[in-house]
C-alpha cells in the first residue's frame, strides 16, 4: 500500500526538475510505499527528454494545454493512492536525506497539514533579502502552530497533507494564492496543523527584479483578495488571540512597526529623555551645546531616527533568537538591508494590492497573466 504520494507540477519546464528526481528516487523507503507523479502544462522539448529518462520510475501526467496549478494538482491527486500527500514545487531541491520521505510520514503521524521548512538558497541580492523574508513565513508558521495547534496560512513550495482532509477540502480551488486558501479552509475546519523545523527544502528565487516585481504583484493581489474573503473570520482569531496573530502578522512584515510608529507616536517619550540627556549634557560640557543646537534644529529627523534604530534592533534581537531555534543563520548587515528597503517595499506593495482589491472589482486577476491564475 502506498503511504506518501509526492506530486510536482510543472509548467512547460523546470531546471531543477531532475535533481529533485534523483533524491526523490534515492530513498530508503520500499518503492511500493511511495509514489512520484509530475504533472507538466505545455511540456517543452527539455521536459519530454526528463519524461523518457524517467518513464517506468515516476508518474508522469502531460496537459499538452495550460490546465493551471491549482487544476493540474487536483487532476495529479485523482491519480494518486497515498494517504499522505506531498506538494513540492518543481523550483525546490531536496538535502541529500536518503530518509527524507520517512521522516515526513513520522512527522504526519499526528498531524493533518505539515509545513515544511523552506530556506532560500543565497545567490543574487534579491534572493538574500528573500532569504530574511521567508525566514519571517517560517518564524510566523512555527509560533502560530506552537500555541495553537493550527495555522491559516502557508508557503505551497512545500507542504504535506493527508488524504481524506485534502478530499473533504475539495482540493485546490482555482484563486491566485491556492497555497494559503487551502491552508485556510484547513484552519477553519479546526485541522491539526504542524511546522517542521527538522524537515527542509531548498527554494531558488527571482534574481530580477523585473521577474520578482511579477510575482510579488501577483502574491500581493492574492493575499489581498485572501484577506477579503475571509475577513470576517480573520479579525475574529485575531481579536480572540492578539498576542499570537499579531506578532505572527510582523513577524511577515516587521516594518508595519516602523510605519506605525511614525504615522501614529510622533511624540514618544523616548524622544523627550534623549532631549533631557542632550539638555544636561550641555550644562555640563559646552563642547555639546552645537550638538543641542543641531538636534533643536533637526528634531523630526532625530525622532525619525530614534524610532527607526528602536524598532530595528528589537527586530533584529527577535529574528536572531528565532533564526538559531530554527536552525537559520542570520547576519545584522543583511537584515538591516532586508528590514529597511525589502521589508518597507514589499509592505507598500501589499498596501497598494488591499486598496485596489476592497475597493475595485475582483476581476482584477484576469489581468494577471499568470500559470497559477
Amino acid at each position: 500500500m502506498v503511504e506518501i504520494s509526492v506530486l510536482i507540477p510543472v509548467y512547460r519546464e523546470s531546471e531543477l526538475l531532475r535533481e529533485l528526481l534523483d533524491t526523490l528516487l534515492d530513498q530508503r523507503m520500499e518503492r511500493k510505499l511511495y509514489e512520484i507523479i509530475v504533472v507538466i502544462d505545455e511540456p517543452t522539448a527539455r521536459s519530454l527528454a526528463v519524461i523518457k529518462k524517467y518513464r517506468g520510475k515516476v508518474k508522469f501526467i502531460v496537459n499538452e494545454k495550460r490546465l493551471g496549478k491549482a487544476n493540474a494538482l487536483n487532476t495529479a491527486v485523482k491519480h494518486s493512492s497515498g494517504n499522505i500527500l506531498l506538494f513540492l514545487d518543481s523550483d525546490v531541491t531536496l538535502p541529500k536525506d536518503k530518509n527524507y520521505l520517512k521522516k515526513i510520514v513520522r512527522e504526519m503521524r499526528d498531524a493533518d497539514v505539515l509545513d515544511i521548512k523552506k530556506e532560500v538558497v543565497k545567490d543574487s541580492f534579491l534572493s538574500t533579502m528573500t532569504y530574511y523574508e521567508y525566514l519571517g513565513f517560517n518564524i510566523g508558521s512555527w509560533f502560530v502552530s506552537a500555541f495553537v495547534g493550527k495555522c491559516p496560512s502557508l508557503i505551497g513550495s512545500a507542504f504535506a497533507v493527508r488524504r481524506d482532509a485534502f478530499l473533504s477540502l475539495k482540493g485546490f480551488r482555482n484563486v491566485v494564492t491556492e497555497d494559503v486558501d487551502i491552508a485556510a479552509r484547513a484552519f477553519f475546519k479546526n485541522y491539526k496543523f504542524k511546522y517542521a523545523k527538522g524537515i527542509k527544502v531548498y527554494n531558488y528565487v527571482h534574481s530580477s527584479w523585473r521577474n520578482w516585481f511579477t510575482q510579488r504583484k501577483r502574491w500581493s493581489i492574492g493575499a489581498a483578495l485572501w484577506v477579503k474573503e475571509y475577513f470576517k473570520d480573520l479579525l475574529k482569531i485575531c481579536v480572540k488571540k492578539p498576542q499570537i496573530f499579531v506578532p505572527a502578522l510582523l513577524f511577515l512584515f516587521p516594518s508595519i512597526m516602523l510605519m506605525l510608529l511614525y504615522l501614529f507616536v510622533p511624540n514618544m517619550l523616548i524622544y523627550k529623555v534623549f532631549f533631557l540627556i542632550f539638555l544636561l549634557l550641555a550644562v555640563k560640557f559646552n563642547v555639546v551645546v552645537p550638538l543641542l543646537w543641531l538636534s533643536t534644529l533637526s528634531v523630526d529627523f532625530v525622532k525619525g531616527l530614534v524610532a527607526s534604530l528602536l524598532t530595528f534592533f528589537s527586530f533584529s534581537a527577535v529574528f536572531f533568537v528565532l533564526s538559531k531555534k530554527l536552525d537559520f543563520r542570520f547576519r545584522l548587515h543583511e537584515f538591516l538591508v532586508y528590514y529597511f528597503f525589502y521589508s518597507l517595499l514589499s509592505l507598500l506593495i501589499m498596501l497598494i494590492a488591499l486598496i485596489t482589491v476592497f475597493l475595485f472589482d475582483r476581476k482584477l486577476t484576469k489581468t494577471l497573466s499568470d500559470w497559477k491564475v
